[in-house]
C-alpha cells in the first residue's frame, strides 16, 4: 500500500521522508518538477542521471524496472538528495525490492530508525514494535488481569520469559501512544482499537512476530510444565480441497476460542495460542509448496 501524498498546488518539493514507497516518491517528484518547469522531462532526468534510456525513470515509476545499486547512486545524484535523504532512499529501494521477509523486515527497521521518517510518522515506530517485539502483545493482555500493576518492574517480572524493566516501560508507553491502552479514572485499561498494519513498513514486522512465537512454543517444551501446555502435531495426507476445509475449521475454532476468552470474567494468566497448518510436500509439477 503506497503512502498517499497530495500534490495539488504544492509549494515545496516532496520530502523523501514522507514515503514508504520509493516509486510513489518518484512519481510525486516528477509531477512537482514538471509543474515548476516545462523543460523537465523523462529525457532530461535520464540525461542528468547518466542513463542511455530516455524513459528509464518512467519505467521505474511504473514498476516495470527495478533499481540496481549503481542505479540508486545515479538517482541520488539526479534527485540532489542530501546524505541522510540518500541513505533513506537506499533503504526504501531495498525494502521495496527485498527478496525475503527477513530482508524486508530488516529494511523496515532501518526506515523506522531514520530521524526524518520518525518526525513525519511519529507513531509508526510504536506500531512496528507491537509485532517486532514479541512481549508487546502479552504486556497489553496483562492489563486485563484484575491484579495488574502499572509498575514496569512488576510487568517485567510477570512476563514469561522475563523481560527488562526498560522493555516493560517502553511497551506500556508505546501501547498507550498507539491507542491500544488508554486511561480510565487514572488507571490503564485496554482499548478496543486494533492495529491494522495498513502501512507496509509496519506490516513487515508481522513475519518476525510469528517466527518469534514459534520459537517461544518450542522453548515451552522445556520451560513450561506439561499440565500447563498442549503441543501436538499430526502429519496427514489430504487433497487441496480437504486442506482448505481444515483451514476453514481452524479459523472457526480460533474465533470460538476468542469468544470463550472474552466471556472469562476472572482471567489470571496470559496464554499464547498457535494454530499451524502448512504443506510439507509438493506436487510433482510444483516448484513451490
Amino acid at each position: 500500500m503506497e503512502t498517499a501524498v497530495v500534490m495539488t498546488d504544492r509549494k515545496s518539493a516532496p520530502s523523501i521522508f514522507e514515503y514508504d514507497d520509493y516509486r510513489a516518491y518518484l512519481r510525486d517528484f516528477y509531477r512537482f518538477q514538471k509543474e515548476r518547469s516545462r523543460t523537465f522531462s523523462f529525457r532530461y532526468f535520464s540525461r542528468r542521471a547518466g542513463f542511455a534510456s530516455p524513459n528509464f525513470l518512467k519505467l521505474v515509476m511504473e514498476g516495470k524496472r527495478n533499481l540496481s545499486l549503481e542505479s540508486v547512486s545515479r538517482f541520488v545524484d539526479a534527485l540532489k538528495l542530501s546524505r541522510s535523504e540518500a541513505e533513506f532512499f537506499h533503504h526504501l529501494v531495498g525494502f521495496s525490492q527485498a527478496k525475503s521477509p527477513d530482508e524486508r523486515a530488516d529494511y523496515a527497521s532501518k526506515i523506522l530508525r531514520s530521524k526524518g521518517y520518525q518526525k513525519m510518522h511519529p507513531l509508526n515506530q510504536a506500531e512496528f514494535s507491537y509485532y517486532a517485539c514479541w512481549f508487546y502483545i502479552p504486556v497489553r493482555e496483562l492489563v486485563a488481569l484484575s491484579f495488574f500493576r502499572e509498575d514496569p518492574e512488576w510487568v517485567a517480572k510477570t512476563v514469561f520469559p522475563q523481560i527488562s524493566v526498560e522493555e516493560a516501560r517502553r511497551a506500556l508507553s508505546d501501547l498507550e501512544a498507539i491507542g491500544l491502552l488508554r486511561r480510565e479514572s487514572g488507571r490503564l485499561v485496554q482499548n478496543t482499537r486494533t492495529v491494522t498494519t495498513a502501512n507496509e513498513v509496519t506490516s513487515a514486522s508481522i513475519v518476525g512476530y510469528h517466527r518469534e512465537m514459534l520459537n517461544r512454543a518450542s522453548e515451552s517444551i522445556e520451560t513450561v510444565r506439561r499440565e500447563r501446555r498442549e503441543i501436538s502435531a499430526a502429519c496427514i495426507p489430504v487433497s487441496e480441497a480437504v486442506a482448505s476445509e481444515i483451514k476453514r475449521r481452524l479459523q472457526e475454532f480460533r474465533n470460538e476460542i476468542l469468544a470463550l476468552a472474552g466471556e472469562d470474567t476472572k482471567p489470571d494468566r496470559v496464554y499464547q495460542l498457535g494454530l499451524q497448518l502448512f504443506p510439507i510436500s509438493r506436487l510433482p509439477d510444483e516448484s513451490e509448496a
